[in-house]
């Protein structure tokens, strides 16, 4: 179990995971810098990954492409990474160097 997952079962809510890259990112974006980043969609939620995806778009990103177990591929501007860890339906947020050469 991770810290984070230990603390949100100590506090009783859910928290997203956020890998150190991301983390670092979101507080201090590069404006008008993109990220990929992969998130992972939680378990059991209805229209998740429509959900997602078009919050994504409203911020101006794009889905890059659906991957295996629950997870998309997202391309976002930097300033757009807080925007992005708030998401309901998000239970971890990455960057895609998880996902090795592509």
């Amino acid at each position: 179990m991770r810290a984070t997952e230990r603390l949100a079962a100590d506090v009783g809510t859910a928290m997203t995971y956020l890998s150190h890259t991301v983390r670092s990112l979101r507080r201090d974006p590069i404006p008008g810098e993109t990220v990929r980043l992969v998130l992972t969609l939680a378990e059991g939620a209805d229209d998740a990954e429509l959900e997602v995806a078009e919050r994504v778009e409203s911020l101006g990103g794009e889905v890059a492409r659906e991957l295996r177990f629950d997870r998309l591929l997202v391309e976002v501007g930097q300033t757009d990474i807080e925007a992005v860890c708030e998401f309901d339906a998000v239970t971890e947020v990455e960057t895609d160097a998880v996902l090795g050469p592509t």
